[in-house]
This record gives structure tokens, sequence and C-alpha cells, in this order.
């Protein structure tokens, strides 16, 4: 992707498609699970916009592919 910045809201929808769950809500975002490897990871909420960093390291530590997360589930 080319966007400097990613709609978090967004990203938690497609994570959602993707298969990962919505463990809890926590004050600074919400506890997401990979449920095919059981990995989690903290997805901030309390910002509109996620740093494109941030949304790589929510991808690299779900395990999920960037490229196929992106073709398949990030419309």
């Amino acid at each position: 992707m080319n966007r400097r910045n990613l709609k978090a809201r967004k990203i938690l929808s497609a994570l959602e498609k993707y298969g990962c769950k919505i463990m809890r809500s926590t004050p600074h975002g919400v506890i997401v699970e990979n449920q095919k490897n059981k990995q989690s990871i903290n997805v901030p909420l309390h910002r509109e916009e996620l740093a494109v960093w941030i949304y790589g390291n929510i991808l690299r530590r779900l395990g999920i592919d960037k490229k196929d997360f992106e073709e398949n589930y990030l419309n």
C-alpha cells in the first residue's frame, strides 16, 4: 500500500474478515487474536488512523502475510 496512514476501524474490520477474533477491550484499544495460530496483539483505537509501521507490526505479530491480506481482505 502506498498510503501513509490507514484507518484503524477499517483494519480491525479486515482482521475480522480474515478470521481474527476480538478478545476484549482495553483503555488503549482492543486485543485481537488470530484464531489460526493463537497469536494476539493490541490494536490501538485511540486515534482514527494507524501509522504504517504499526499496521506492519500488527500483521507480523499475528503471522499474517501482508500481500495476501491487502489483496483479499483490505479493500
